[in-house]
């Protein structure tokens, strides 16, 4: 019997009979191709994992010139059905449902997400007119098209936005609208253009065809009326008896509130948007779809069992993880590669154009192809060094049948994701580590800690292949892209690596000087952890502000609200020279220096020159020779941990 009393079990909304309360919610998708293989694909995993119900993200309901062709399915165009419809399909054979979102992507010129003219000032500095009132009833009727088009493909129903940093969410939030015509002012008003896409749906689309809406109930972050206003909207809508479900968000609007709108492993909390929806299903009579980062499936029960939602919707969990609904259901937690809540694989690589993907998940966009299928000569592979590249291509190669040792020269494998995952809000960073070594241990690779890699030992392994994955360590002379000579002082003893701090266990004093130019999470961590200890801790970077490689993200706003009131933050500032008690400063622009004194410890997280000798010692030698990860290519910052995965996947295949 199933420990699920409801997360598993039949659901009903609007006329669709569902198999479980498990929601996708809708996430882009750049890069996979508009009705390709591997976007179909895509889906079809997802479906087959054992969501109940779908939604196909961001579909166009009219032209958006700013956005670079075959990134977003086109619901206005007639041209895309048939791409909707290989998806409908795909996913139908698993009995699962599925919606079309439409979404108005409203004109910004600073984002990528841009369309036409605004109803009124939004998002930027540029300020686009007002919409005519004929303007406004054809983006009415955009919608009402995009719709029919939905249910001509198939689709069971038609789902769209007015919140998170949607179009529509410029007309029913009084922090925007400030129109004086029919669509301005009361809240009916507002919500006027809304009402009358949903009646048109209504009059043009069958009976069963269900339509909800996805509402941010609670905008106060923002300085809106929150959640009262958030609740009269969703009590407009069920009223109307026109919708079928509400998908709650709440707090988060790309671009000011990215950090609530994709909560992280910072937050350090599941179902961020719960408490929004609850207050919401008090009001209302119709379904009620909520969630924010749910990585336990019983914990999703739980919210059903307490009635504070009737669906979870995830997103990055079955990113992660496309099973991972299956093996909640059956038990088989153990087994699900955990999202870790990084945001990089997915959210930040489409935000610069990359094919969207997943830090832990390198299987994304290939889905559709035969899993890692026999090798047709089977090798004796040795892998050196156990950071995360040196663990995917393990496992992939073991499991294409290939005998593999995993020859690591510490105590413990993970490499640099072992070193992040003792940081404050990267713990879940860990699971990568768990997840890999369990797979391993299933595959029977044989792992050797506290073995270096030599020429000698990888002959005397009489190994046919050899990868190189030994990675990368923070360098202590305090180079970076932006001071490209050693440090004077650098040398002395008690100046730190990362590693040496936080792996081999270095003792520290009580001033310490935290020196951060890799513009990165790690950094800020180290300080928050030194300054958790009731460190005196001085944070310099040349930087003007933390974590600004991963801005786009909102994570410089979580990570400096945590980290500024613990410690002394000098920015754009650069350490010049070092003494046994004393740590010299130049400020970057105004060439002005300062002394910190009495200085016990100074951490350099700056460069990672590439681990890289073996390889070099390998080349001629007769033995085929791959170098992988940060071995290959070091990384400072954001993508290092997914593109290392990624290097896995490609090392293992490749043999």
């Amino acid at each position: 019997m199933s420990k699920f009393k409801h997360l598993f079990s039949p659901f009903k909304i609007g006329a669709l009979n569902l198999r479980n309360r498990v929601f996708m919610s809708p996430h882009g998708m750049v890069g996979l191709g508009i009705g390709t293989d591997q976007q179909v694909g895509y889906f079809e995993a997802r479906a087959k994992g054992g969501c109940g119900f779908m939604v196909i993200a961001s579909c166009q309901v009219v032209p958006a010139p700013l956005v670079p062709p075959g990134w977003f399915i086109e619901a206005y165009n007639p041209d895309h059905i048939p791409a909707i419809k290989r998806i409908v399909d795909a996913v139908h054979k698993h009995d699962t449902k599925i919606v079309v979102q439409g979404v108005w992507m409203q004109a910004d010129p600073s984002q990528a997400q841009a369309s036409g003219a605004a109803p009124h000032t939004v998002l930027s500095d540029s300020q686009p007119r007002s919409m005519t009132t004929a303007e406004v009833k054809a983006l009415v009727e955009a919608h009402i098209i995009a719709a029919q088009h939905a249910e001509e493909a198939g689709a069971d129903g038609f789902e769209f936005p007015i919140g998170g940093g949607a179009g529509l969410q410029s007309f029913t939030s009084p922090l925007y609208n400030v129109r004086t015509d029919e669509y301005g002012g009361s809240l009916e008003n507002r919500m006027r253009m809304v009402m009358e896409i949903i009646a048109g749906i209504r009059a043009r689309c069958k009976p069963e065809f269900v339509v909800g809406v996805a509402l941010n109930a609670d905008d106060t972050t923002l300085g809106g009326d929150g959640l009262p206003e958030g609740v009269a909207m969703s009590k407009l809508l069920s009223d109307s008896g026109m919708v079928d479900w509400l998908r709650i968000t709440a707090r988060g609007q790309k671009p000011q509130m990215t950090h609530y709108h994709y909560p992280s492993s910072y937050l350090g909390e599941q179902g961020t948007h719960v408490y929004a929806a609850a207050e919401v299903k008090k009001h209302v009579n119709i379904p009620v779809v909520s969630g924010g980062r749910i990585l336990d499936a019983a914990y999703g029960d739980q919210l059903i069992d307490e009635g504070k939602i009737d669906m979870i919707f995830v997103a990055r969990s079955v990113i992660a993880d496309p099973e991972w609904p299956n093996k909640s259901r059956d038990g088989q937690t153990a087994e699900i590669r955990a999202c870790i809540g990084d945001l990089e694989g997915c959210f930040l690589r489409s935000c610069i154009g990359h094919p969207v993907g997943c830090t832990v998940n390198p299987d994304i966009s290939f889905e559709h192809e035969p899993p890692y299928e026999p090798a047709p000569v089977l090798k004796k592979v040795v892998i050196a060094g156990s950071g995360p590249a040196g663990m995917q291509a393990a496992m992939v190669a073991a499991k294409r049948g290939h005998q593999v040792i995993l020859l690591e020269k510490s105590e413990a494998l993970g490499g640099h994701v072992r070193l992040q995952a003792k940081l404050p809000g990267l713990e879940d960073r860990g699971d990568i580590i768990r997840w890999l070594e369990l797979q391993l241990t299933k595959l029977k690779v044989e792992i050797r800690l506290h073995t270096e890699a030599t020429p000698d030992l990888i002959r005397d392994l009489g190994a046919d292949a050899v990868i190189v994955s030994t990675g990368a360590r923070y360098a202590k002379n305090g180079v970076s892209k932006n001071q490209l000579i050693a440090i004077l002082g650098a040398d002395y003893p008690h100046v730190l690596t990362p590693e040496e701090l936080m792996l081999e266990h270095a003792r520290v004093g009580q001033r310490i000087v935290v020196y951060d130019n890799t513009s990165y999470e790690v950094g800020p961590g180290i300080a928050e952890y030194l300054a958790d200890q009731g460190k005196d801790v001085t944070f310099v970077t040349i930087d003007s502000g933390l974590a600004m490689s991963v801005t786009e993200l909102g994570l410089n706003k979580v990570i400096s609200k945590r980290l500024l009131p613990k410690v002394t933050f000098l920015p754009q500032t650069q350490i010049s020279a070092i003494d046994p008690a004393n740590v010299t400063l130049t400020h970057y622009f105004t060439g002005e220096q300062t002394v910190l004194q009495d200085v016990d410890n100074t951490i350099m997280v700056t460069s990672k020159p590439p681990e890289e000798g073996l390889y070099h010692a390998l080349i001629g030698t007769g033995v085929e020779v791959m170098i992988i990860g940060d071995a290959r290519e070091a990384r400072w910052s954001v993508f290092a941990t997914d593109e290392a995965i990624k290097d896995g996947r490609r090392a293992g295949l490749s043999l």
